[in-house]
């Protein structure tokens, strides 16, 4: 007879799955874990991955996900704290984003397409309309209204910050951690005249 699982359990196993699909996508890569990977981690059966999620891509788009909520919880956190904002959001985006713990330094962009691809359509769907809801509601919450930034310079420069740190390269580790602070000064700049713009239209 098979073990009946309690909810608390199950909450469990999931939370543990989270955190040890963490490690391995940091020291594997996304693309090359596998679901005996995952489940050799957690010391599960192969058979009972399924009963969590219907397949590997799910399952790492959630990891995805539920890392993405922490760090847009954890930006608004910041931006609601005291301080100078552009000081806040440099902070904000040094130490969380750029993080040597953080998922943007070992996940690349390609590897996300790769994922999307792999998902049921109904998710790439809800992946595409959500990408400027996650914006307005980030913007949102540190007080800059619409019309005082422009999302898809917004999302380029994000996205340039993505690449930058995700990628390792031939130039060496200090021009690229170079790079990545005059990113971040860049992006911290813009949001800082798109939240005065808003403050002196308000």
């Amino acid at each position: 007879m098979p073990k009946i699982i309690s909810e608390q359990e199950k909450e469990h196993i999931k939370n543990a799955m989270y955190i040890k699909g963490i490690e391995l996508i940091r020291k594997k890569g996304m693309k090359r874990v596998t679901v005996d990977d995952i489940t050799a981690a957690v010391q599960i059966a192969k058979g009972s991955f399924y009963t969590y999620y219907p397949s590997k891509e799910e399952y790492l788009y959630h990891i995805m996900k539920q890392n993405e909520q922490a760090l847009l919880d954890r930006v608004l956190e910041i931006g609601a704290s005291s301080g100078h904002f552009k000081d806040k959001i440099t902070h904000a985006l040094h130490e969380i984003y750029l993080a040597p713990d953080s998922l943007a330094l070992y996940v690349q962009p390609s590897d996300l397409e790769y994922l999307l691809r792999k998902l049921p359509d109904p998710i790439n769907k809800k992946e595409q309309d959500k990408s400027k809801t996650n914006f307005q509601s980030t913007m949102s919450g540190l007080g800059i209204e619409d019309a005082q930034c422009d999302y898809s310079v917004l999302a380029n420069l994000m996205d340039g910050l993505h690449f930058i740190a995700s990628n390792q390269n031939q130039y060496g580790e200090q021009g690229r951690t170079q790079a990545l602070s005059i990113l971040v000064e860049a992006i911290a700049e813009y949001l800082s005249k798109c939240k005065q713009n808003s403050t002196k239209n308000n």
